[in-house]
């Protein structure tokens, strides 16, 4: 296997382990879901791996962008656009994948958790689509995949509201699948995933391209209109206003200018 800068990659038998090593919050770039869509395309190559497991080192799965040092958003033209290139290439691959979230899956964070077919989660998780109160628009595909795993009114509370919601909570609307202490995160997710994997694996192939249907592609649509509203949105004061708010932990003040 190749070696990544920023994930880990291990094999236990038909199971696939794929660690985020930018502990403890794991903030994305392109560079990180690029490296994530490669260690996927490598699996897909291998016979032996029936299922993906998805984790994070540190305190959360991943808590969304790093805004004083993205460059992605940095770059006021353009923002997230070789982010989105990578991030369509996670709903092309093959190979089920299962998301464990120990902590929290912010903005693009929580887009990531959305690519994947399962979402395995402890109480002290926590789930936010927080776009809104940034004066932003929702990106990585969560304009499609949120509502097709919650349904449109809870995706609608979601994004409008911006507020975090918990372990238990995402297991009552289905954003998370199974729920387990933190303890046991690891092992409860291996035994669902060798649950998984004992079944024919060119059937759960089949069965996992019928489920998804068109959902790369719509998502390669969706991710365009995304970028635009973004790119709309990000010249606005209330954009400045989300941004800056986020960074000092202060309630936004927004102008609608």
């Amino acid at each position: 296997m190749k070696k990544h800068k920023d994930i880990e990659i291990e094999l236990k038998g038909y199971l696939a382990h794929v660690e985020i090593q930018r502990p403890p919050n794991n903030f994305f770039d392109y560079l990180l879901i690029e490296q994530i869509a490669d260690a996927y395309e490598e699996l897909d190559e291998l016979s032996d791996c029936r299922v993906v497991l998805l984790s994070s080192q540190g305190k959360n799965f991943c808590a969304g962008a790093n805004f004083g040092q993205d460059e992605d958003m940095l770059d006021k033209s353009v923002p997230y656009a070789k982010l989105y290139a990578q991030a369509v290439r996670l709903f092309k691959t093959k190979k089920p994948v299962i998301a464990i979230v120990q902590g929290a899956a912010i903005g693009g964070g929580l887009g990531l958790a959305l690519s994947a077919d399962f979402r395995i989660a402890c109480p002290e998780a926590r789930f936010a689509a927080n776009f809104a109160k940034l004066g932003f628009h929702p990106g990585f595909g969560s304009s499609v995949t949120l509502p097709r795993i919650v349904g449109t009114q809870n995706a609608a509370d979601m994004l409008y509201t911006a507020r975090r919601v918990g372990g238990e909570e995402a297991l009552s609307m289905g954003l998370a699948d199974k729920l387990t202490s933190k303890e046991n995160l690891i092992s409860e997710s291996e035994k669902f995933a060798s649950e998984i994997a004992s079944s024919a694996p060119m059937a759960i192939e089949s069965i996992r391209s019928t489920l998804r249907g068109n959902l790369a592609q719509q998502v390669e649509e969706i991710v365009d209109w995304e970028l635009s509203e973004q790119v709309r949105l990000q010249k606005t004061d209330d954009f400045k206003a989300g941004i800056a708010a986020s960074l000092s932990r202060e309630i936004p003040k927004f102008s609608r200018k």
